[in-house]
């Protein structure tokens, strides 16, 4: 055996890890990588159980002990709508710089009361990378304890993960927002047809790794012309994790704009790996591009 070489390990069970790729991060600027959900669950588990304690401590205090409204912890399209597309971002950064953040959002859903929809986590990509603690409230004074640290600018923060700067590829605030609503479309159809048996939505931000990969190396491509006119083009690629094979999904939109090479703009919008074999069908739509065609 020879030292000369890149080596890892896991930060939690210390196991060794042989390649990059197969390191887990769930938080930005930091070397915390594991081998596995698991172990990112399992090192996460005392701080999500002081969480947990810590707000039954403010629901006892503010007489919401129990709330109709936290039925809606279990549906999907609220917890992704405040991951996604909050209206308030705070972050907390302590003496190490260690940093948590807490996305705030107000949901008017038809047939309840407005309610906050709330989540503690670290951030990968400006995106939460493992959530520390979701619940749901209608008390503004239960809310008003997560506004934590200093607030952030919601725009801005998810500006830095479009990496595109007007300067460089023309693209203006309103093909962000054409971005945006986009991945809310997207999303919206895709709840409809996720099996209850498929990799659950709050699990997608861990299959991140396989983003660069798929748009660079698909197996298969798609395109297609959606209800709106736009011209959205589907990656996929095999793999296998930890024994486990999957599909990794990339949706991407085309963007209209001139370059002086003449190239396309393609911007990915909706990312998800699945199990279900019948997705994976339902996403053979368009005319094939790339990878073996077949009668």
């Amino acid at each position: 055996m020879s030292f000369i070489k890149d080596f890892y390990h896991c930060y939690h069970c210390k196991q060794e890890v042989s390649k990059l790729e197969d390191l887990l991060f769930v938080e930005a600027g930091s070397t915390r990588s594991f081998c596995g959900e698991k172990c990112i669950e399992d090192y996460f588990k005392p701080i999500t159980d002081q969480f947990e304690a810590r707000e039954k401590e403010l629901r006892k205090k503010y007489a919401v002990e129990t709330e109709s409204c936290l039925d809606f912890l279990n549906d999907i399209s609220v917890m992704e709508a405040v991951m996604t597309l909050p209206d308030e971002i705070w972050c907390l950064e302590n003496g190490i710089q260690e940093e948590i953040f807490s996305f705030i959002k107000k949901i008017e859903h038809e047939g309840a009361a407005p309610f906050y929809a709330i989540v503690l986590c670290t951030i990968f990509d400006t995106y939460p990378g493992f959530v520390l603690l979701s619940t749901i409230t209608e008390s503004k004074f239960l809310m008003e304890e997560f506004r934590i640290g200093e607030q952030r600018d919601v725009s801005s923060h998810f500006e830095d993960d479009t990496h595109l700067e007007d300067n460089e590829l023309g693209v203006t605030s309103s093909d962000v927002e054409t971005i945006e609503k986009k991945k809310s479309e997207l999303l919206a159809k895709h709840l409809e047809n996720i099996s209850i048996a498929d990799i659950p939505v709050e699990k997608y931000e861990l299959y991140d790794e396989y983003l660069a990969t798929t748009m660079q190396n698909p197996d298969e491509v798609y395109k297609k012309d959606d209800e709106q006119g736009d011209t959205l083009y589907t990656y996929i690629k095999a793999y296998d994790k930890e024994g486990v094979s999957f599909y990794y999904f990339v949706i991407c939109i085309r963007l209209d704009i001139d370059t002086s090479e003449g190239e396309e703009i393609i911007v990915p919008v909706f990312t998800f790996p699945s199990v279900d074999g019948d997705l994976y069908r339902l996403y053979h739509d368009g005319e094939q591009v790339s990878g073996p065609l077949k009668n």
